[in-house]
């Protein structure tokens, strides 16, 4: 078999690191339009594609690249498929995860490196928020732009070479021959059409994110790497082309105080703690380090990130002050990380960054490297030279032995592992606070009314992975509402009211936020109305479709069914009970009556064995609601829907289902009659449970 050319063998590993990205966040794709993206989609109801390059004071920033996006998709699609815009995040940040690890091997021509720096970046644990939703696209979008930015910026280094700034050279060059004329004057086309690329990109990231401004400074860095003498020569340091992005950045930042938008972020202003701010910075530096404060309960959390800080600074200091050509890499790394991070800590107020940890998006390129580099580290010390050209195969490994090699794919597993194994946890956190509205899609109807029973408005969940911070996984902000997250998930317009029930609630060791926007509601109109109940179960939410009822004007113009059994002020219309894996699901029919139901009316659902033994049960009002609360109107049709779980080991089989009324005070059975008014046997309807066809 032939030996694999270094082009298809580093295609095949930046495709590697691209498609390890994509599938840690391709769940993301299930999950329905959420939390900020929400935001986005009410604001860019009342843009069009002139006033979305004007400021507006909805928003509270200039990002007109955040909205442009969404017209266009509105355009072809008419509304915004959630599919879609969670698999552009999702395609985006594979794609940075890419771009990042085909710099770092135009930088340094070590493969293994290069994969590490980017399967670190596509894995960085404090990335989920900003991949996840939707809504926060411009930390990818950003990132994706400086790294493009960069790439442009380096060619454009490369095309004249690193030397081609200098006095000197440009007096050697007009020495040379015609020929030698004609090949610079190509070279200067080339140069030049890559400044221009660069500084188109660079536009678009002014209209991207405020964070264009660190653009000019990470481009000197990447200077720096392309070039190390620049280190020792400060002056030439400072004539070379990234000042002028630099600068571009600062009338940039002038500009953008006059500009009419709020300056405060969404969250409230809470007041800034430095020292916080920049441990929580730090804590995302060293994350590797820090993921074993949630293993060393009795360990200060703050102090392991200090002393990881710590162990971290004086790696780098040793290999700086050992190998001179680390110094520009390691440089790259703690400067990106540390531009970014001081913009963070100096501006926001600690709450927003603490929950916010989209945040450290861009600066986790920084922390990739660094990592990146400690591995290479340990594993050898290759050369930081260019490619040679004409090169046709793939490098040999490097390294001193076994044992190094070792340990470098033991600590990257670690890392990858662990950060892996974070974010999916995030991501199933996400499923759990927006499994109100998969079942909501589950349940299709047509323009029908809506009560969201308890929904969820954030959820934190134990344990802890990082001591610093707070792992919060945010849904709906105060500022957005049911209504919006209903109708951008379903295909109609749909009365929608969210309202809290605390008899429904648990304490659980968790804690949890509830959507409670609207107050309950009472009258019917002529349109069928359905409950969904949102529980907090120690195994975490269940959201549950608890039925709907139909008031008699919402009917169609037959009669209603005849009813099988009546208990006091509920007729029985129909019941069914079917088992399937040990869930036994039971659908109940009742037709309300025109007296009013005691409040402490409610129905006891039984399940017996073969033998008569009570196996499990369900009681509780008809859609889980209390009377009162229900307030079903008189003639009215309520479908009732309850799901219950055999025990753990039991090995019985069900056979029959009891349904009867009682009032829950006293513990007394309504009397119960049949169609024909003959008495029930134990005040009971007797119903046989089926088994599903697998």
């Amino acid at each position: 078999m032939p030996p694999l050319s270094t082009t298809r063998f580093k295609a095949l590993a930046l495709l590697a690191v691209g498609l390890l990205a994509g599938w840690l966040y391709w769940p993301t794709v299930r999950l329905p339009l959420i939390y900020d993206t929400l935001l986005h989609i009410r604001i860019a109801g009342g843009l069009n594609f002139g006033s979305v390059w004007l400021p507006t004071e909805a928003f509270g920033f200039y990002r007109p690249l955040t909205f442009f996006p969404m017209l266009i998709i509105r355009q072809l699609f008419g509304d915004y498929p959630a599919w879609l815009l969670h698999g552009n995040n999702v395609v985006q940040h594979g794609a940075n995860a890419v771009l990042l690890a085909w710099l770092s091997w135009r930088l340094w021509p070590d493969w293994r490196r290069a994969v590490a720096a980017g399967a670190i970046f596509a894995t960085f644990p404090f990335a989920y928020q900003a991949v996840a939703v939707y809504g926060h696209n411009v930390h990818p979008a950003m990132t994706g732009l400086v790294l493009l930015g960069l790439h442009g910026y380096l060619a454009a280094l490369k095309t004249k070479g690193t030397q081609s700034f200098t006095e000197e050279s440009q007096r050697t060059t007009e020495k040379r021959g015609e020929k030698s004329a004609q090949s610079a004057n190509s070279v200067d086309k080339k140069f030049r059409a890559w400044q221009f690329f660069t500084w188109l990109l660079f536009g678009v990231m002014v209209l991207t994110h405020e964070t264009a401004v660190l653009f000019g400074g990470l481009a000197a860095l990447l200077h720096i790497c392309a070039q190390p003498d620049l280190l020792t020569q400060p002056r030439q340091l400072l004539r070379q082309p990234w000042r002028w992005f630099l600068l571009a950045g600062v009338v940039y930042l002038v500009i953008y105080q006059f500009l009419s938008i709020s300056r405060a972020p969404q969250a409230a202003e809470v007041g800034r703690d430095l020292w916080l701010n920049g441990l929580y910075l730090l804590q995302a530096a060293v994350f590797p380090l820090a993921w074993f404060a949630h293993l060393l309960p009795n360990v200060s959390g703050q102090f392991i990130t200090l002393a990881g800080a710590g162990l971290v600074l004086a790696t780098c200091g040793g290999l700086a002050w050992r190998r001179p050509a680390w110094r520009a890499p390691l440089l790259l790394a703690g400067g990106w990380w540390g531009a970014v991070s001081l913009l963070l800590a100096i501006t926001l107020p600690t709450e927003y960054l603490l929950r916010g940890p989209r945040l450290l998006y861009l600066g986790s390129v920084g922390v990739a490297f660094l990592w990146a580099h400690l591995l290479a580290g340990v594993w050898s010390s290759p050369s930081l030279a260019p490619p040679r050209k004409g090169r046709e195969q793939a490098p040999p490994p490097e390294g001193r032995g076994l044992g190094r090699g070792l340990i470098w794919t033991a600590v990257l597993a670690f890392i990858l592992g662990t950060s892996g194994q974070f974010v999916r946890t995030k991501l199933g956190e996400y499923a759990k606070l927006t499994e109100p509205v998969a079942v909501l899609q589950e349940t299709l109807f047509s323009e029908d009314e809506i009560v969201l029973v308890n929904l969820p408005q954030w959820l934190d969940v134990p344990p802890k992975t990082y001591a610093i911070g707070v792992e919060f996984v945010a849904m709906l902000g105060d500022y957005l509402f049911a209504e919006e997250l209903v109708n951008a998930n379903l295909p109609a317009q749909h009365p929608v009211w969210a309202v809290g029930l605390p008899e429904l609630q648990t304490s659980q060791a968790y804690t949890y936020g509830i959507q409670a926007q609207h107050n309950w509601p009472n009258a019917f109109n002529d349109r069928v109305r359905h409950y969904f109940v949102t529980s907090y179960l120690p195994a975490g939410l269940q959201t549950t479709h608890t039925g709907f009822i139909v008031p008699q004007q919402a009917q169609p113009p037959i009669p209603p069914p005849n009813p099988i059994a009546q208990f006091g002020a509920y007729l029985l219309t129909g019941a069914t009970a079917q088992v399937c894996d040990g869930r036994i699901g039971v659908r109940l029919g009742w037709l309300s009556g025109r007296a009013r139901v005691a409040e402490t009316t409610s129905v006891f659902v039984q399940v017996l064995g073969a033998d008569g033994r009570l196996l499990t049960q369900a009681d509780g009002p008809p859609l889980g609601i209390r009377p009162g609360l229900l307030n079903a109107p008189p003639d009215a049709l309520l479908s009732d829907f309850r799901q219950m779980m055999l025990p753990e080991g039991e090995t019985a089989v069900p056979t029959t289902l009891l349904v009867g009324v009682y009032d829950f005070a006293s513990g007394e059975r309504s009397p119960a009659t049949d169609a024909i008014g003959q008495p029930l046997p134990d005040n009971a309807w007797r119903i046989p449970i089926t088994t599903c066809s697998q």
